[in-house]
């Protein structure tokens, strides 16, 4: 895709780039002389549209937004954005930002497509580009910088990848499968009020104020686990949490029982289905038609947890005669404990930490102290986009490295100290420099305070604590 990229540039081509799969979607990406203005298509395009405008414009009604323009208008997303900046409803870098996220986003989608079918070995996957030239709207509301946002799509894949997640889109929809698993954690009441079935990852982590990628590792062993599985379409299914007895309710495979959820609004639980569902991961990527592989006359209970606490798979335990798993006319008895990541899920009501730094090592320790405080948690590696993404994110909290390639900490300080929403946040430097010079051109362009590396948990909470009010 590069490559087409790279040509379209050097020809200063204006129309549009189709990029049809042959077992999938289609995505568009617009171009006017060489350089990418809008996109279109791919797998939940209009909950990637909603999901984004409701971020950059949180004040506004979608809905009310979405009838400024008649459903029959060309472009109808793109006139959307123009009556907005006509308006004066949103600013130009917010406008930039916004559609810079949507050609990222599309993009990270086409490079997983393209990857993960070549990794299979799948001739069918290829992806069949055309052009029509001439395709786009009649005005400009910005230029997005190609390089950049292509760069900035690849390195998202990339640490998706390094993740282990390649065989899993984040356009999938988390749902409970099995409630019982969840008994006991002390954060089921936010596992479940978040994974509700209808929010795919990338919506429940704008929901939670996560990254996606940190949203998913810590789901991950509850995947696993068999508590939660993916689904390549929302679900409307609920389970919730007795306000009476503050436990999990055992209703969900009972059709005829009611719950209270935490708003005390009672909701009729519908019957489950006759298979446990499980999305093949190799075929879940992008495919809104993706089969489903049951596991038929399979009923998993929890026993209370022991003190010794070890989760095995069901095919192993029916063959192993050593087994903790106990098996009686098709029900499977686990003794387990919630996986240890998954206390991790965040209370959204606590504060977000973002640091900015160029090492995923660095961004990846913090994640690990601050998370396990409870506090939310997102890492930033671009220092190029680092004030935009932070303007999304609305961090309470920022760590920001010194030294990074291409913009400096120095830089990005002075330009969060020229932004309104985020002028007043605190802001500590990270470094392994810790001279007098350092610490003063630090205070000079507004820097709160001042940490050295290697980052150790105790200073990290501690600075913390000094200036956050939990």
């Amino acid at each position: 895709m590069n490559q087409l990229i790279e040509q379209l540039q050097t020809k200063l081509f204006t129309g549009r780039l189709n990029l049809e799969a042959r077992d999938g979607p289609t995505w568009t990406l617009y171009f006017r002389l060489g350089r990418l203005i809008w996109q279109a298509g791919g797998s939940n395009a209009n909950e990637r549209w909603r999901r984004y405008l409701s971020q950059y414009c949180p004040n506004l009604d979608v809905t009310k937004l979405e009838g400024l323009v008649s459903p029959q208008e060309s472009y109808r997303e793109y006139c959307i954005l123009a009556k907005l900046r006509e308006q004066k409803l949103i600013e130009q870098q917010q406008l930039v930002s916004l559609i810079t996220s949507l050609i990222a986003e599309v993009m990270f989608d086409v490079i997983q497509y393209i990857e993960t079918k070549r990794n299979a070995n799948n001739p069918s996957g290829q992806l069949s580009p055309t052009t029509v030239v001439g395709a786009v709207p009649g005005f400009l509301l910005a230029v997005i910088p190609t390089e950049e946002v292509l760069k900035q799509a690849t390195q998202a894949w990339q640490e998706w990848r390094d993740a282990g997640l390649a065989s899993y889109s984040p356009n999938l929809y988390p749902v409970i499968q099995q409630l019982e698993l969840l008994q006991g954690q002390a954060s089921a009441k936010q596992i479940i009020s978040l994974v509700d079935g209808t929010k795919t990852l990338r919506g429940l982590g704008q929901k939670s104020g996560r990254d996606v990628l940190a949203l998913t590792r810590l789901l991950m062993p509850l995947i696993k686990a068999g508590a939660i599985a993916f689904s390549p379409t929302p679900s409307s299914r609920k389970v919730g949490i007795s306000q009476e007895t503050g436990n999990l309710s055992s209703a969900v495979n009972n059709p005829n029982s009611l719950l209270k959820t935490e708003e005390n609004t009672v909701i009729q639980v519908a019957p489950p289905a006759t298979s446990k569902q499980i999305v093949s991961p190799s075929s879940a990527v992008n495919n809104p038609n993706s089969s489903l592989k049951t596991e038929e006359n399979t009923v998993i209970k929890v026993a209370p947890p022991a003190t010794n606490k070890q989760i095995v798979s069901p095919s192993s335990a029916v063959n192993n005669p050593n087994s903790p798993l106990k098996t009686e006319e098709n029900t499977i008895i686990i003794q387990t404990a919630p996986p240890a990541a998954s206390k991790a899920i965040i209370d959204v009501s606590k504060p977000l930490v973002a640091c900015v730094d160029d090492s995923l090592t660095i961004c990846r320790s913090l994640e690990e102290i601050i998370s396990q405080q409870g506090y939310r948690f997102v890492g930033i590696q671009d220092s190029l986009t680092a004030v935009l993404k932070l303007i999304k994110s609305k961090p309470d909290f920022i760590f920001l490295d010194l030294l990074m390639p291409k913009v400096n900490g120095y830089e990005i300080c002075s330009q969060i100290r020229k932004t309104p929403s985020l002028k007043d946040v605190p802001v500590v430097i990270l470094t392994g420099k810790d001279g007098i010079v350092d610490r003063m051109r630090t205070k000079l362009v507004g820097a709160t305070d001042f940490l050295g590396k290697p980052v150790e948990a105790e200073k990290v909470l501690n600075v913390l604590h000094k200036y956050l009010s939990v």
